[in-house]
């Protein structure tokens, strides 16, 4: 088994010093703009890589409990690296990516302990990835969904003035998946294939810098990455007639690694 792990890197912190941040009983809207770089790998058959930008949308009411939802809508260009069907090496750039996700997690709305300053949560996700690879001979769109559950802890907000640093680490329970393949944009005579998924996991952290005051901005440098396990296999068809072919969704993973901006009203 794939060993799992989560690397967090720290970046510059800007000349401030971290230090413990008061909770907040305070409603929070944030909304920001996101820069990223995804490579998703298929190990042993291809790679692509490329950057995403977008929009995100998060909103967390705390009352007796913390309630979190989130909202993500990115957008990008892919470079794909692998071969033909036939094992000619090929690269194809310019593949126009998109890709939305849905979260809400709950929690206390204190930290557990004076000496304990995290908040635990847990909730529910949905990530759809959308690739359009259909823009070279051979080649056809993609889709992903996944429905998981996000388990991690985060550092409470402060109402403190000034910078002040947090963090949030998560374990994403791979709950299932399914992968749209349309074949027939390659060749008519091909069925689409829908694949399911059912086992893997995801990983996530980030580092969060707030600036308190009459504007508030947080900068979020952040890390992701996804591990799938191949998927079942479905007959593969030529105008209905049946093929010595089955279509799987091999085993993949994808990292992403980017920053976040927002504004806190």
């Amino acid at each position: 088994m794939t060993k799992r792990c989560l690397i967090v890197a720290c970046l510059v912190l800007m000349g401030t010093t971290a230090t413990p941040a008061a909770p907040s009983q305070d409603d929070a809207l944030d909304v920001g703009v996101q820069l990223s770089h995804i490579t998703y790998k298929e190990p042993g058959i291809m790679k692509q890589t490329g950057f995403m930008y977008g929009m995100l949308l998060s909103y967390t009411l705390r009352k007796e409990l913390m309630v979190k939802f989130d909202g993500l809508l990115t957008f990008g260009q892919m470079k794909y690296e692998g071969s033909t069907w036939g094992g000619t090496p090929l690269t194809v750039t310019g593949i126009n990516d998109n890709m939305f996700e849905l979260r809400a997690v709950f929690g206390p709305a204190d930290p557990l302990s004076d000496t304990v300053a995290v908040i635990p949560y847990i909730g529910l996700g949905y990530r759809y990835l959308y690739d359009g690879a259909n823009n070279s001979p051979g080649g056809y769109r993609r889709e992903s969904n996944y429905l998981y559950l996000p388990i991690g802890i985060e550092s409470p907000s402060s109402s403190r003035t000034g910078w002040t640093v947090g963090f949030t680490l998560e374990y994403d329970l791979f709950l299932r998946g399914r992968q749209v393949s349309y074949l027939s944009d390659s060749d008519a005579g091909f069925n689409d294939i829908e694949n399911s998924q059912s086992s893997g996991y995801g990983v996530r952290g980030s580092l969060r810098f707030v600036r308190s005051g009459r504007n508030t901005v947080v900068l979020e440098p952040f890390v992701k990455y996804w591990n799938i396990a191949e998927s079942d296999a479905v007959p593969l068809t030529y105008y209905g007639a049946p093929t010595i072919y089955d279509i799987y969704e091999p085993e993949n993973n994808s990292t992403e690694i980017g920053v976040r901006c927002m504004l806190r009203f």
